[in-house]
């Protein structure tokens, strides 16, 4: 984690610094996480977790699900954009795994946003969210000329997320009003 976080990007970090850090031998590196590539995707899987607590009901009371929503979406993306190798790792390890873990944390504030959906609408509509936001951060240029905006900018690329979950959001609202 320090080493992430003194900016390091993953071509940078080596096993062997990783070890050194920690204060263990090399091979118990490689015999619990396998890969560099593994041990960076915890780290970025604790980074996140780390940021996606902040935004917790229990610590956010008064805070509307949808603002807390907004509120994990931005500051995971400004730490995947800030971190962007290293988030890279993870991502894609992620997609590998079909989202499970960025699902699961964003389903108990779509549960507080649309009470009347059962799991499994709810779980789409989970995948419609992190699928994009994955991708983009994998290949933020390709996205940016997609989706007519500057990714890397932080106030543009929040108003694409806004516009991203309204987009979301309203859908599923009007089809449960119908």
């Amino acid at each position: 984690m320090e080493l992430v976080l003194e900016g390091k990007n993953d071509k940078q970090i080596t096993t062997r610094e990783i070890a050194s850090k920690a204060g263990v031998n090399l091979a118990l590196i490689n015999y619990y996480y396998q890969s560099k590539e593994n041990l960076l995707s915890q780290v970025v899987g604790t980074l996140m977790g780390d940021i996606i607590e902040k935004f917790n009901p229990n610590s956010h009371t008064g805070t509307d699900a949808q603002t807390r929503l907004r509120s994990i979406l931005f500051s995971t993306a400004d730490a995947a954009f800030r971190y962007p190798s290293i988030c890279k790792i993870a991502i894609s390890q992620e997609l590998k795994t079909g989202c499970e873990s960025s699902c699961k944390l964003v389903i108990p504030l779509l549960k507080e946003i649309m009470t009347e959906l059962d799991e499994s609408d709810l779980n789409i509509i989970a995948l419609q969210l992190m699928i994009p936001f994955h991708h983009i951060v994998l290949e933020p240029e390709l996205y940016s000329r997609y989706l007519d905006t500057d990714f890397y900018d932080e106030k543009l690329r929040k108003q694409k997320i806004n516009q991203m979950i309204n987009n979301v959001l309203s859908r599923q609202t009007k089809v449960v009003e119908k």
